[in-house]
């Protein structure tokens, strides 16, 4: 059957039971009144579908996203904070079963010529034998622009203890907890680093101490509030 979606590329007609199943979900994505979302195949490295609000807030035809995928959407990103944002997506992607969510927030311009500040949260699902990523979009610019207003009227935020902890934490440290929040292993870290997985897993175990966290969920959850990790 032929899908009823605008934008959207089916599934091979080899998977019937996936096929069955994402098309529920584009039907629900359909209806959507405000809320932006793209959906990307991780295994096969493609964007699947994204909707017709996303295309609408944009002002640009999503097979753009279809048919070049992430470097369309990267051509989007304010240079400036293009490779940053690409490297996150990528590292995330290199071990999407390891870490299943990520929040980024950054700029782009749309075909408007208008500049949006943009919140994109990407969650992790297996679906039958695939790994999808659905991409959530929101435009965040208005709660951008209060922020700057009360920062520039002398407005400020974070707990004294975590800028004290901050101000501890060594350049070797902030390296180290960087990569964590990008989901490498002790292992990876000391191979990114040149260091013995010995003092990795020290560095580790030194940051968990020092923002007096349980783990390193809550290290990445506390420590992000005063770093751009």
């Amino acid at each position: 059957m032929k899908p009823t979606h605008d934008f959207y590329l089916s599934p091979t007609i080899e998977e019937p039971i996936f096929n069955s199943d994402i098309s529920k979900i584009l039907n629900t994505c359909d209806a959507l009144k405000n809320l932006m979302i793209g959906i990307y195949l991780v295994e096969e490295d493609r964007f699947l579908y994204c909707n017709k609000v996303l295309k609408r807030f944009l002002d640009f035809h999503p097979n753009g996203l279809i048919e070049s995928g992430w470097d369309f959407w990267f051509s989007l990103i304010t240079p400036s904070e293009v490779c940053r944002i690409k490297n996150k997506v990528f590292n995330f992607f290199k071990s999407p079963m390891i870490r299943d969510v990520i929040t980024l927030q950054y700029h782009i311009t749309n075909f408007r010529e208008e500049k949006i500040y943009v919140k994109h949260e990407i969650l992790i699902y297996k679906l039958k034998k695939k790994i999808v990523a659905l991409n959530y979009f929101f435009d965040v610019s208005e709660k951008e622009e209060i922020e700057r207003c009360v920062k520039i009227n002398g407005g400020h935020r974070g707990r004294n203890f975590l800028k004290d902890q901050c101000r501890q934490i060594s350049s070797r440290e902030e390296e180290v907890l960087k990569l964590i929040a990008n989901g490498f292993s002790s292992k990876q870290i000391a191979e990114q680093l040149f260091i013995s997985n010995h003092t990795a897993i020290s560095h580790r175990k030194h940051l968990i101490q020092k923002f007096k966290v349980k783990n390193t969920a809550q290290l990445i959850k506390e420590a992000s509030k005063l770093l751009d990790l």
